[in-house]
């Protein structure tokens, strides 16, 4: 006598897989629909929270409508175009021109043309408005995906605040700072794993193998639109150093092979400098949110010996940009006085004392208090016996 199971496949033509699959089809249309329903309210925070969950924002359909939302954009306000050029058009147009290559594989040359032209545009738009930012290569890349998601002025206004409030540390006139946020790499890796933090160091490696992945959310190293595109949901709602912990669990998740290597730096370096095309991003991301909700910023500074200075949009992030009222308008003049400093004259924070980091430690608040009792004790020992 056949099995229910069987009964059941003959019957509806379904295996135990098209059932699980079912399950999963369901889930994604109540993920679809709190999408919808927080994009109608104008829910940021559920938004926020969306996107760094799970498989975040589904489709670039549903992206269209969230990110100018998470981005704080006005799609039906146009950026207004100023006429002075800003120094750096030309670098501009020479990395635009090598734009979309590996993005748009088939594309006709006519609409690969219209597409360049129009990310020329939108680069050059943000900048004519805040000549004190500097372009670097690869915030093309970051505009060219919102292009392909948002199109022509959405993507705009959204390339203008992640410019002025999420990347603003690569926009400076040195990259001096960004090379602090990349140094916090270390940091997390000293403190999740100190064999791999030894292994680099003693192949005198620093951390800037994955200077890319960070000032392009990994747009410029990935293939796969798909991939880039739900990286970009978990970037545009995260603290900006976000992208330095995904670095740190991407170098985690390679330990066996890291640590197999040849303690030689050339060899290490061309290793890690090649991010993996088989990453499986929502997993990628549960972990990384999870080591950052472990370390925050504000913790690894502590734990680091080179903190970031205060107007590092990774400090900023609160007081700037998660207070804004997704219904007023912006005020950028914070950012652009940041932006006016020379990077020469910029002051990091406070750098904490030894014993200053040894607090801050889980569990060294404890310690340090449990310290203080004894030596009380001894204090009275000694009193009592004079």
């Amino acid at each position: 006598m056949p099995s229910r199971t069987r009964q059941l496949r003959k019957r509806t033509g379904k295996s135990g897989q098209d059932s699980h699959e079912t399950k999963e089809s369901v889930e994604l249309k109540r993920r679809v629909h709190k999408i919808n329903k927080a994009i109608a309210s104008e829910d940021v925070a559920e938004l926020r929270r969306l996107a760094v969950t799970g498989p975040g924002l589904i489709n670039d359909g549903l992206r269209k409508l969230a990110w100018p939302l998470l981005l704080h954009c006005n799609n039906e306000k146009k950026i207004e175009r100023v006429a002075d050029k800003h120094k750096q058009e030309d670098q501009v147009k020479l990395d635009v021109d090598r734009s979309f290559a590996h993005l748009r594989k088939g594309t006709r040359k006519v609409t690969l043309k219209q597409n360049q032209h129009e990310l020329c545009d939108i680069i050059v738009q943000v900048l004519r408005r805040h000549p004190t930012l500097h372009y670097y290569q690869g915030f093309h890349d970051i505009c060219s995906i919102l292009l392909l998601v948002l199109g022509k002025e959405a993507a705009a206004s959204a390339a203008e605040n992640i410019a002025m409030f999420l990347l603003r540390d690569a926009m400076l006139d040195s990259f001096d700072v960004l090379l602090g946020q990349l140094t916090l790499l270390n940091t997390i890796l000293l403190q999740e794993d100190k064999e791999v933090y030894q292994f680099l160091m003693a192949c005198e490696l620093s951390p800037y193998f994955c200077i890319s992945w960070v000032i392009t959310w990994c747009s410029h190293d990935l293939r796969s639109l798909a991939k880039i595109t739900r990286l970009f949901d978990f970037f545009i709602s995260s603290n900006p150093l976000m992208s330095v912990y995904l670095a740190a669990k991407i170098v985690l998740n390679r330990r066996e092979e890291l640590l197999a290597l040849e303690c030689d730096f050339a060899i290490v370096h061309s290793f890690l400098s090649r991010l993996p095309q088989n990453l499986q991003v929502n997993e990628l991301i549960r972990d990384t949110q999870l080591l950052y909700e472990k370390y925050p910023a504000s913790k690894i500074q502590k734990l680091s010996d080179v903190p970031l200075h205060a107007f590092s949009c990774v400090n900023t992030y609160t007081h700037q940009w998660l207070s804004i009222d997704p219904r007023s308008i912006i005020d950028y003049s914070t950012a652009d006085k940041i932006l006016s400093v020379p990077t020469s004259e910029i002051q990091p924070v406070k750098k904490l004392s030894m014993y200053e980091r040894f607090l801050v430690k889980d569990g060294g608040m404890q310690i340090a208090g449990g310290l203080l009792v004894v030596a009380c004790f001894i204090a009275m020992y000694y009193g009592l016996r004079r």
